[in-house]
């Protein structure tokens, strides 16, 4: 009669352990697989994950809890949404700004330009609008006896005329004044530096006269070195001796408020 072997239950069992072990590492591998991808996240790369759980775990957006009703623990989020709603709000709110300003600044030329139609004023008062603002551009032939920086009668009339303009908001203005490279050697004026200088300054002092809130205005000058043409003619020469008024924007940056170039384009009215 032959033996029967018997079969040792407990040595066969003794390492089924490890196959939970193994099971609990490759989760915990995944797990930490899965913090590590998510400590850098990837807006795209982590819509796209969101919404796989959410396809995996339930067909709908939200999971159904026993007693709970519905819960939206995994909710693809809505791929339109930043996420960034205060930065969203803010961007808004400075378009809005940007819009409003624009208006503003279109009416202005449109009213300046038609000032300077009805007083045919073409031919010596040019205006564009810039990026920093809406511009008026003077002839000094309009404004001074050649070398001078007091203002002529007339010319205060065509300033006075400006001013209600000006009045209508409350932007800040900077006067520009420039001349030619033709040197000018005077006991009041000894370079075209004071010379552009005193011709700014003398448009702000007048338009202070008028009312206008002295902290919105500021004078410089800039002599001969912003020319708008070359110094080669006569013509050209008138063109470079000139004193801007330059409304500029509520919403310009310190980059923009710069004097114009050689290559500016100017707007004239028609």
């Amino acid at each position: 009669m032959s033996r029967r072997r018997r079969v040792n239950p407990e040595k066969d069992n003794r390492d089924r352990w490890l196959i939970t072990y193994s099971d609990l590492i490759t989760l915990l591998m995944i797990f930490f697989v899965i913090m590590y991808a998510m400590s850098k996240i990837d807006q795209a790369k982590f819509l796209t994950l969101s919404k796989s759980l959410a396809t995996a775990m339930h067909t709908q957006d939200q999971i159904p809890l026993k007693g709970l009703g519905s819960t939206s623990l995994v909710m693809p989020a809505n791929p339109q949404d930043s996420g960034n709603k205060t930065g969203t709000g803010e961007a808004n709110n400075a378009t809005k700004q940007q819009n409003a300003e624009d208006q503003k600044m279109d009416l202005l030329y449109k009213q300046v330009s038609q000032f300077i139609q009805t007083h045919h004023l073409q031919g010596n008062v040019t205006l564009s609008e810039q990026a920093r603002g809406v511009q008026i551009t003077l002839r000094d032939m309009v404004l001074f006896d050649t070398g001078q920086a007091t203002i002529k009668p007339n010319a205060q009339k065509l300033l006075a005329g400006l001013v209600p303009f000006f009045r209508s908001l409350d932007n800040p203005i900077v006067v520009e004044g420039y001349t030619d490279n033709q040197p000018i050697s005077t006991p009041q004026y000894p370079t075209n530096w004071e010379l552009s200088a005193a011709r700014a300054t003398g448009v702000v002092r007048f338009f202070v006269t008028q009312h206008i809130d002295p902290s919105r205005l500021t004078a410089s000058g800039y002599g001969e070195y912003h020319p708008v043409a070359p110094n080669d003619t006569e013509a050209h020469r008138q063109l470079n001796r000139r004193v801007n008024i330059v409304i500029l924007r509520d919403d310009l940056t310190a980059a923009q408020n710069t004097p114009e170039s050689t290559a500016q384009v100017q707007n004239t009215p028609q």
